[in-house]
């Protein structure tokens, strides 16, 4: 009998501070403070209303982070920002979807503390339970990464050892106004894919998958990190190639004939023609790996 009273007592207690709240988040925290109590049938009983309106809080806070995951990252703000804060898109969707999950246990948390630790297993809980696994089962950031190994190996894999890949600058074919071959213009050969590599590799690293990163991908990060400032330099030196030479019109190029020369055979070096399409065989060959790259890119 005195048990009873005392309950009775609790149970009131406890409606009464909850109905004194002024929103969901003070509920919250009173049930987290009072949490043990929720054992007793009759304190349970007091709080039942309270308990259903708590869920049902929840429930659209599980909808709302299952709508943004099935948007997809690439479509959200969070990779706008990520973008605008130089975070690479891979790293970028791992934090997001470790944001969620961590968002994911902490309404369960809030459910534990709502309903008791055996939540999951109870009638009013099962359903959202369920809902909150599912969803967890798909922002499984290990998923993620194993996925972009996957990825990047065969890449790497399909990428043939072309001795093209050991220069510095390449020769492409670019359409220009109707004609129908298109003009060759020189770009530095540095594919986007390895400058997002190393900044991938590095946040990762951030994020605690070290040891996870295989040595072969390791190995081409590294080597991206070197060429990177040389690739910047050239990208900056072969536009403003490009830029002064639409300017010089057909009366001008006599003029300036001898450092146009000069400016082709220099980059001639580091590609594997000559500027009048010959093979080069005696010339200085710039390699990525040469020595003199450095200065070669600053002369230029």
């Amino acid at each position: 009998r005195k048990v009873d009273a005392i309950e009775e007592r609790l149970a009131r207690l406890l409606r009464g501070k909850l109905a004194a709240c002024q929103d969901a988040e003070d509920m919250f925290r009173v049930f987290a403070r009072f949490n043990p109590l929720l054992t007793r049938s009759r304190v349970r009983a007091a709080v039942k209303e309270f308990q259903l309106q708590l869920m049902n809080t929840v429930g659209q806070a599980v909808q709302k982070l299952q709508s943004k995951f099935t948007h997809k990252y690439e479509s959200s703000s969070a990779s706008c920002i990520a973008t605008i804060r130089g975070i690479p898109p891979f790293s970028g969707k791992i934090l997001w979807a470790k944001q969620m999950e961590r968002q994911v246990h902490a309404l369960m948390k809030r459910m534990s503390d709502v309903l008791g630790k055996e939540w999951g297993q109870q009638l009013e809980g099962r359903q959202l339970r369920r809902s909150c696994d599912e969803l967890l089962s798909k922002l499984d950031s290990r998923a993620y990464f194993r996925s972009w190994v996957s990825e990047w190996e065969s890449e790497l894999s399909s990428n043939t050892a072309s001795k093209l890949n050991s220069y510095p600058i390449i020769v492409v074919r670019q359409n220009s106004g109707g004609s129908s071959g298109g003009v060759l213009v020189a770009k530095a050969n540095f594919d986007q894919k390895h400058e997002y590599l190393f900044r991938e590799i590095r946040y990762l690293k951030w994020l605690g998958y070290e040891r996870d990163i295989p040595r072969t991908i390791a190995l081409v990060s590294e080597e991206a990190i070197v060429r990177y400032p040389h690739a910047m330099a050239l990208k900056t030196a072969l536009s403003s190639y490009a830029a002064a030479r639409d300017l010089i019109t057909p009366e001008l190029e006599p003029l300036v004939a001898k450092e146009l020369r000069a400016i082709k055979d220099s980059i001639a070096e580091a590609f594997d023609v000559s500027s009048d399409g010959a093979k080069v065989t005696s010339k200085r060959r710039i390699r990525w790996d040469s020595k003199d790259i450095s200065g070669w890119v600053a002369a230029l």
